[in-house]
This record gives structure tokens, C-alpha cells and sequence, in this order.
């Protein structure tokens, strides 16, 4: 075990950790603790400077930069509430003018950014960042654009607030350009447009969107698939613009200098200029800026003659990217970049003092080099990448000693093709090279995506666990050192495991004591997720999987882990239609299902198919339930009041929404009615036969508000407080009716619909008082 002494705090590291916690605690609205926290801050400067305590002296200044924070934060939160974005409700028609700032080529379908004329904005509202639009192309960057569409709100229910950029997007319908591109406006942009059109002209439409997102940074037009493939592969930084790429450029600029006999400190001056101009063609975004900003520091020393800590230039780096965008804190891409930079530095440090690393060949250095500061990056960023996107991804342990020199031999080709665009049998050497290694980079994220250890979904932990990892984490680092001996060491690391030891039982104690439904925004379908008092999880339908969205992999899933569900106590098929059932295959491959439910009614439909096919493969038990069957999970009862018994051999030619599932759902005094796609007759027929079972205080519409559905003396029956549609936003049916909303309005009955409402939240306790919100209200 080595003797030397772990790396001591640097001040400006500190000093960007206290700044971020502080800014991340206003913008969740935390402005009450400001006071408190500055009088804290206060007292210990008194302290310190009165007993003379410099250590008391360097804990108030951390205070006082979190104070700081926290104010920034607060004013980040307060302004973004003034947005225009806020103003608007789901559905609404929206008008909008301003500069696009990404590339869309024509016939192209898919999401750019636009930046809106303040005139766009009027007196009452403000723009926080660029706007968000579906639209077809062409699009061309540094262009002006008049956007006629309608609002929608961000589907993804996340545990945090968003900046107003990430809040929704607008459906265009009508794109119109204002106003052509012009240099002398918006050069970096027009430059942007130019180099991404150039890429889409030099290479075939399949590897366009790749070439695109490796020399740009855009990645509007990659597919969903090849960006899941290479995330599962662990390799998902290829695709944003950071230090790999940003170091790659800067290095190849330097070498280029001093090869043209260029003086080393005017080498150093081109390369910190080369990178600044790169960083604000591609949109400056965090990562780049962050690469950007240790170039300059590292320029700046060697100017000075002067070293320079790698830590210390990350605190600084971090420091000046917080204080222009403070958002930043609650992006992955912001702390997926500064914690990898960190954990390359650190073990780097670590790896090459090692003395027997020292006496092996080059080769082999360099690749125990790799895999190491590979295996600290993955260890360091694994709570980052299992909060926001439930997955860790230990291939990218060996996926970097591979991508890594693809990519290096790829940049230069690619910037080669696009240069030489205007000259087709000049560009197509380096366009034909850089095909071959875009083949070897996509070759390798399929193989390793598919390997069993390469990827895991995990349920999304807490920020206690995450926490508590960390201290872990660092505290096996200063044992690396010999720090186990130290008494304050001891003391940490035993109260880390204890807190890690704790947590589980903790978090089942305070686990609320009731019933909780969530209702997801799938779109055009239903999935309706049920956690019992004990948190033991039934789900209801799962979305639909049309062309190349699968409500299942992208909605109920995240969802579902995000709320620490692993498994399944029953899924219920409430009918076999695609919209239902299309999304349950990527859920039962995730998750433990115990039990499937179903009508029995078979259909032959593609999505019962896979179903089937799925139960066959795992030998899961697939139950039928008609009238009078009853299931109990904890303290909730599921009875079932349709289809009726004995009633699917008389009728094998009857529509698949005749027998959808209808259940009563009971917690205490609470009920709620579930009733799939059902048909207005059943429910009529039910109201008369079976009214005492009926009466509930919530009713999930049926057939997403058909007018065939929710007749007058069904609801007189019912007699619901609140009615929940799931509809999809712009559906082609015309769902929910007018007729069928004219109803509801005219009994007094709250609407909730996930088109306009996003996920609902319904909790109930056991004496029948229950709420519900949504994630247009911020729940999430």
C-alpha cells in the first residue's frame, strides 16, 4: 500500500461544491432558508475571527458561498416563473418568432431549437433560454423562422425542477421563415448551419445524423435507437461535445503550431483560441465550456509560468459555468462532465505514480491507464447516471480503450469531408474513412449494449444513498492511502456504512401509509400503476408501441423505477387493443411479474401476441378474471364486475372493448372505478344490475372519453368527485368528446386528463380522504 498522502481539498473544488449545493436548494424553492443560512454564515466569521480560528474562518467563507448560492438559485427560481412557457397551458395555440440555433434538413422530421425575439415575449412574460419545437425541415441555423403550433408540456416525470427550456415543446404545424441566415448577425450560427449542412451532404442519410452529433454536438436527428444502444454501451459521452473532444481538438492545434515553427507561447495563445471559437460554434454547451475553460486555465499558467492544480481549474471552471447558468446544477450533462473529469484526474494521478506501472512497456501503460481511470469514472458517476436515467453501465470500463481511439481517428476525417464538401471526389476519401470508423464506433456499442454485464436498470436511489456512496467512495480512496489508521477516518467511514446499513429499513418506515395510484401520460392509451401501504406494486395496461415509441421502455418503465418498483404483484390486461397492452413487453423484461390478468378473450391482436409469447417464454401464470372474482394485495381489494361469467363462448366475434376489464378498486373508505375500454352498454347494464358496487369517489373514464361511453345514468350511479382521463395529446379520434366532457361539467365532477394534465398522482388514506396532482402543477 502506497504511503503517500491522499490529495489534500483544493479551495476553489470546495468552494464550487458549497455554490452548487446552495444554488441547486433555492431553485427548489427553498428561499425561506436564506435568512437563517446568512445568519449562520455570519456567526461563524465572528467566530472565527474572534477565537482566532482559521479553520473556523475557511468553514464561514464555504458558508458564505452557499448563502451566495442560495440567493442565485432563489432569483433563478423567481425569474423562471415569469417565463412565457408558464403562462401556457397544455393544447393552447401559440405563435412565436425567432433565430434557430440547430439544423433540420429537409424532409427531415424531429426537434430544434429556436431562440425567440424579445418582441415575441410582450410586457407580461420573459424568455429563459431557447424554445423547444417539433417541426419538419429544413431549418438552417441563424435563420428566422414565424412558428405557428400547439403546446405540449414534458411527458418525463422527474424528482426535480427543470430550467424553462425543458418544460414542453411546441408542435409546429405551420413553419415559415421570416428571415434567411446572414453572417454579419449570427456568424457563429450561420457557420453552424453551413459545417452541419455540408456533414449531411458528404455523407449517405444513415450516417449523416452520427457524423452530425460527433462534430456538433446536435443530436435532434439521431435516432432514438442508436442513442439508446450507445448509452446501454456506456459510451453515451461520444455523443456530447466535452474534454475527449474538446482536448482532442486543442492538442491537434498545438501540435500543428509548433509543426509550423510557431513560438510556444504563441502555440499555446492559437490553441486556447482555436478551442474558444469551436466551443461557441457548436452552442457553447456545458460540457465543451467546461473542457474550454481548463484550456484557458492551463494556458493562462503556462503564461505565467505558474502550475496548475486539475482540481483546482475544475473549482474554477465550475464557479464561473455556475454563475452565468445556474440551472446547470440540475443537469446530467453538467455533473456527468465535472464528475468525470474529476475521477479521470484523480485516478490519472493515482496511475502513473504507481512504481510498478513505471517499469512496464508503453503499451501496456496505457492500456492499465485506460481501464483504470475508466473504472473510477464509472464508479463516481454511478448515483448520477442511476438518478437520471436508472442505469449503470459498468461496459464503459472497456468500451473507452476502444471507442476512445475511433474517435480520435474519426474527428479528423470528419471535419476533413465536411471542408472538402464543395468537391465531391476530394471529400469522398476522408467522408469514406470516417464511414469505416462510424461503423467500427456502432459496432462496438451494439456488442457491448448486448452483453449481459454491460448495462443494469436500477431503481433510482434517494439523495441520502447517493450521498452516502460518495462518502464511501472517497473514503476507500484515503484507505488506498493508508488513512484507515486515522481516528477521524474510522469514525466517517463508520458512520457512512451505518447510515448505508439503515437506509433500507428507514425508507420502509417512513414509506406514507397509504394508497398511491399514479396515472401516466402515455399518450393515446392507459397505464395506471397501483402501490399498496406496503409499496408492493400492481400495474394496469401499459401504453402503446407504435412504429418506433414504446410507451412501455420510455414512459411506465422510468417511471416505475424512479418510485423503486422492482416487481410486480399482478399486471392486469384490461383489454387486448395495442394502446393497452403494446408497452408490456419492455416492462415484464425489466421487471419481476408474478401474475398476468386478463378477461380471457383471445384475439389474435399483435400485442396479445407478444404477450403471450412472453408468458410462454418465462412459464408466468396468466389468470382469467370475469364477474365476481376478487384480489387482494395488503389492504386493497380489486373485485371485478365485467366480463360476465360464461359469457366469452357465446360471443368469440364480439369487439375486444366488450370485455374489457371493469373493476372496483377499495382501500378503506376509498374506491375508485376502473373501466378499461368498456362500451356505453355495459356500463348501463352494470348501473342497473350491480349499482351498490359502482359508487366510487374517483371513475377512470372509459374508452379515453368516447362519446359511446359515460352516460348520464351511469355517472348518476357512480356519482364520482373526480374523473380521469387518458388521452393523448392531438389524437386523431377526437377523444375526450365534447359530450362526454359536457357530462362530467355539468355534475360538478373534477376533470383531470394526462394531455393537458401530464401524470396524475391520486393518494388515498383509509378513512376514503384522498388528493391528486400532476406534473403540470410541479408535482413531480
Amino acid at each position: 500500500m502506497t504511503k503517500r498522502r491522499p490529495p489534500r481539498p483544493r479551495p476553489l473544488a470546495l468552494a464550487a461544491l458549497a455554490l452548487a449545493g446552495g444554488i441547486t436548494t433555492g431553485l427548489q424553492g427553498r428561499s425561506e432558508l436564506l435568512a437563517p443560512a446568512a445568519a449562520t454564515a455570519v456567526g461563524l466569521c465572528l467566530a472565527a475571527v474572534l477565537l482566532d480560528r482559521r479553520d473556523w474562518l475557511h468553514v464561514a467563507a464555504l458558508s458564505c458561498v452557499a448563502v451566495g448560492g442560495l440567493s442565485i438559485g432563489a432569483g433563478a427560481q423567481a425569474r423562471s416563473r415569469t417565463d412565457c412557457r408558464d403562462t401556457w397551458e397544455a393544447g393552447d395555440r401559440v405563435q412565436v418568432i425567432g433565430v434557430a440555433v440547430s439544423f433540420l434538413p429537409g424532409g427531415e422530421q424531429g426537434s430544434v431549437r429556436l431562440q425567440p425575439w424579445p418582441a415575441a415575449s410582450g410586457e407580461s412574460c420573459r424568455w429563459d433560454g431557447n424554445l423547444r419545437i417539433w417541426a419538419e425541415g429544413p431549418v438552417r441555423p441563424g435563420s428566422s423562422y414565424e412558428v405557428r403550433g400547439v403546446w405540449q408540456l414534458a411527458r418525463t416525470p422527474g424528482s426535480v425542477k427543470r430550467r424553462p427550456e425543458r418544460r414542453g415543446w411546441v408542435s409546429a404545424f405551420d413553419l415559415t421563415e421570416v428571415a434567411p441566415a446572414e453572417l454579419r448577425k449570427h456568424p457563429f450560427l450561420t457557420v453552424r448551419g453551413t459545417l452541419a449542412e455540408k456533414l449531411w451532404r458528404a455523407y449517405p442519410r444513415r450516417w449523416a445524423p452520427l457524423a452530425e452529433a460527433l462534430v456538433l454536438g446536435q443530436r435532434e436527428t439521431l435516432s432514438p435507437e442508436i442513442q439508446q444502444r450507445i448509452a446501454r454501451a456506456g459510451l453515451a459521452h461520444l455523443l456530447a461535445i466535452s474534454g475527449l473532444h474538446v482536448g482532442m481538438l486543442a492538442a491537434a492545434a498545438f501540435a500543428l503550431a509548433r509543426m509550423a515553427r510557431v513560438p510556444v507561447h504563441a502555440s499555446r495563445v492559437m490553441t486556447l483560441l482555436v478551442t474558444t471559437l469551436y466551443v461557441l460554434l457548436i452552442g457553447a454547451p456545458e460540457s465543451a465550456v467546461r473542457a474550454a475553460l481548463i484550456v484557458a486555465l492551463w494556458v493562462l499558467a503556462r503564461l505565467a509560468g505558474r502550475a496548475s492544480s486539475p482540481f483546482d481549474a475544475l473549482g474554477l471552471a465550475a464557479l464561473t459555468l455556475l454563475l452565468i447558468r445556474p440551472w446547470s446544477v440540475l443537469e446530467p450533462g453538467f455533473l456527468l462532465s465535472f464528475g468525470g473529469a474529476a475521477a479521470v484526474s484523480y485516478a490519472y494521478r493515482e496511475v502513473v505514480g504507481q512504481g510498478w506501472l513505471r517499469e512496464r512497456a508503453a503499451p501496456i501503460r496505457g492500456i492499465a491507464v485506460s481501464l483504470l481511470t475508466s473504472l473510477a469514472t464509472v464508479l463516481l458517476v454511478a448515483p448520477i447516471t442511476a438518478t437520471y436515467f436508472g442505469r449503470v453501465t459498468p461496459a464503459a470500463i472497456v468500451g473507452n480503450l476502444f471507442a476512445v481511439p475511433l474517435l480520435a481517428l474519426a474527428m479528423p476525417a470528419l471535419f476533413a469531408s465536411a471542408v472538402l464538401s464543395p468537391w465531391p471526389s476530394l471529400a469522398s476519401w476522408p467522408a469514406g474513412a470516417a464511414i469505416v470508423l462510424l461503423q467500427g464506433i456502432e459496432l462496438l456499442a451494439g456488442l457491448l449494449s448486448q452483453v449481459g454485464w454491460g448495462s443494469f436498470e436500477v431503481a433510482r436511489p434517494g439523495v441520502l444513498p447517493a450521498l452516502t456512496y460518495l462518502v464511501l467512495l472517497v473514503m476507500g480512496a484515503h484507505a488506498f492511502h493508508g488513512a484507515w489508521q486515522r481516528r477521524r477516518f474510522i469514525l466517517v467511514l463508520g458512520t457512512a456504512i451505518a447510515v448505508s446499513m439503515m437506509w433500507p429499513p428507514l425508507q420502509r418506515l417512513s414509506a406514507p401509509d397509504g394508497l398511491t395510484i399514479y396515472v401516466f401520460d402515455v399518450g393515446q392509451g392507459d397505464a395506471i400503476a397501483i402501490a399498496t401501504p406496503k409499496r408492493h406494486w400492481l400495474l394496469v395496461d401499459a401504453g402503446t408501441k407504435f412504429r418506433d415509441f414504446d410507451a412501455g421502455a420510455r414512459r411506465v418503465l422510468p417511471a416505475l423505477r424512479e418510485q423503486g418498483a422492482g416487481r410486480l404483484v399482478a399486471w392486469l390486461a384490461s383489454h387486448p387493443d395495442l394502446d393497452h397492452v403494446g408497452g408490456a413487453p419492455s416492462v415484464f423484461d425489466a421487471l419481476t411479474v408474478d401474475r398476468v390478468i386478463g378477461s380471457g378473450k383471445l384475439t389474435g391482436q399483435a400485442g396479445q401476441l407478444a404477450v403471450l409469447r412472453w408468458l410462454a417464454d418465462r412459464e408466468v401464470p396468466w389468470l382469467w378474471a370475469d364477474e365476481g372474482t376478487r384480489l387482494s394485495v395488503d389492504e386493497v381489494d380489486l373485485v371485478f364486475l365485467h366480463p360476465e361469467k360464461n359469457s366469452l363462448a357465446s360471443a368469440l366475434e364480439s369487439a375486444p372493448n366488450e370485455f374489457s376489464l371493469v373493476f372496483l378498486l377499495e382501500f378503506g373508505e376509498f374506491r375508485m372505478l376502473f373501466t378499461g375500454d368498456v362500451p356505453g352498454a355495459v356500463e348501463d347494464r352494470l348501473s342497473r344490475e350491480r349499482p351498490e358496487l359502482l359508487k366510487a369517489q374517483v371513475l377512470k373514464v372509459s374508452h379515453h372519453g368516447s362519446s359511446s361511453s359515460t352516460s348520464r345514468l351511469f355517472l348518476s350511479t357512480v356519482q364520482p368527485e373526480l374523473a380521469v382521463i387518458s388521452v393523448g395529446r392531438g389524437n386523431r379520434y377526437g377523444h375526450p368528446s365534447p359530450q362526454v366532457l359536457a357530462r362530467l361539467l355539468a355534475r360538478n365532477i373534477a376533470v383531470r386528463r394526462t394531455d393537458r394534465d401530464g401524470t396524475l398522482v391520486i393518494e388515498a388514506k383509509r378513512d376514503g380522504k384522498w388528493r391528486v396532482r400532476s406534473a403540470a402543477e410541479g408535482y413531480w
